[in-house]
């Protein structure tokens, strides 16, 4: 079962960045799970998402109880890279939207079209719709949103709105949406007819509103792009760590938040854009393609995190359970090249160093 400890935070604490897991009020504790189950390799296939949405609550909560193990194991092989030119090792951390607190940095950069006027949107949900289904259906009503949005737009003024939105966690779990979007001057669209059009629009199947009137809630920004990029910025890149984060506690148990467990499960997208701005994404990408010097650079293999600190930091003092709950806020680590046979021995049976060199003495500790 899982134990809500969120009333008993001062039993255990690791500072992770200046927050814990165990600040939310929607934290779980489950014994640690094993990185090895079998059931791991359906989740993320195509297909499962959609598979667990049908999936009885009790089914939900067991895989659930699965997600530190998958996170965990994802450590299990990071690669290591060997710079010649610089005569470093880089060892990288996984790249995937449950690590890496860089994921979304390339926001900063986003283009955002000039002109126009920028509005931010929130949208919560009644609590009465349900943990389990607000999650499942998030991306499709605020995707129903937008659509209904835009085709008014078009049809009516022939015009495209330019917009950004994000999914937050509340503390208790529960999503809701921040949209931030872009539109010419309507003179009949004033401030008090788009919120009544969004509240019309923030509904469920049925047609039942998904919260009262005052939780879709619309702020006038203005024309600053930059502010714009700086609300994203605030609610997505700023928050990443707090939306994956796991916590290793005593007597073999871990924490987590129990909304991460259903982001992980079905697959929820927590960042969306308009065609106009991903198709300017687009093209900054390929220019940066086009203008990217090329590196010299050579794959050893791989490495684990256990080995990592085994030999680099449990020598220093570090805890595993601190130590592994930071190295998701580091794109890579770096290291002297000398280090390459304690990374990645089994490359060095016959290859030797990556310099001519010979790390015999290195290789044989092993």
């Amino acid at each position: 079962m899982y134990t809500d400890i969120s009333k008993r935070v001062g039993w255990v604490k690791f500072v992770f960045m200046g927050w814990s897991v165990l600040d939310c009020k929607d934290v779980v504790v489950v014994p640690f799970p094993n990185p090895d189950d079998p059931r791991l390799a359906r989740v993320h296939k195509k297909g499962f998402a959609e598979e667990i949405k049908g999936a009885s609550a009790e089914e939900v909560e067991e895989w659930a109880r699965l997600y530190p193990g998958w996170y965990y194991r994802k450590f299990r092989k990071m690669a290591v890279l060997w710079y010649s030119t610089e005569k470093k090792v880089r060892v990288e951390v996984p790249k995937l939207r449950s690590h890496r607190s860089d994921y979304y940095a390339w926001i900063r950069y986003l283009p955002l079209p000039e002109g126009g006027y920028w509005y931010l949107l929130t949208l919560t949900l009644y609590r009465g719709v349900g943990f389990d289904n607000a999650w499942k259906n998030i991306n499709r009503w605020t995707s129903r949103l937008l659509n209904r949005f835009r085709t008014y737009l078009k049809a009516k003024y022939r015009v495209n709105p330019t917009y950004l939105w994000v999914v937050e966690n509340h503390q208790d779990g529960f999503p809701h949406v921040h949209v931030l979007f872009r539109m010419r001057y309507i003179q009949e669209l004033d401030f008090k007819t788009l919120l009544s059009m969004f509240q019309s629009y923030w509904v469920d199947d049925e047609g039942k509103p998904l919260c009262a009137p005052h939780g879709v809630d619309l702020w006038y920004i203005g024309r600053n792009v930059q502010q714009v990029r700086d609300y994203v910025l605030k609610y997505l890149v700023k928050q990443h760590h707090r939306y994956w984060a796991v916590e290793e506690l005593p007597n073999g148990m871990v924490a987590f938040r129990r909304s991460t467990s259903r982001i992980w499960l079905y697959r929820v997208k927590l960042f969306g854009m308009s065609q106009d701005i991903r198709a300017m994404l687009r093209e900054r990408q390929r220019e940066r393609v086009a203008n990217r010097k090329p590196l010299e650079v050579k794959f050893y293999g791989s490495v684990s995190a256990n080995r990592l600190h085994k030999h680099f930091y449990k020598p220093l003092g570090i805890p595993w359970g601190y130590w592994v709950s930071i190295l998701p806020m580091v794109c890579a680590v770096e290291y002297e090249e000398s280090v390459l046979p304690i990374l990645v021995p089994s490359a060095f049976s016959s290859r030797g160093s990556p310099s001519d060199g010979v790390y015999d003495e290195l290789v044989e500790s092993f």
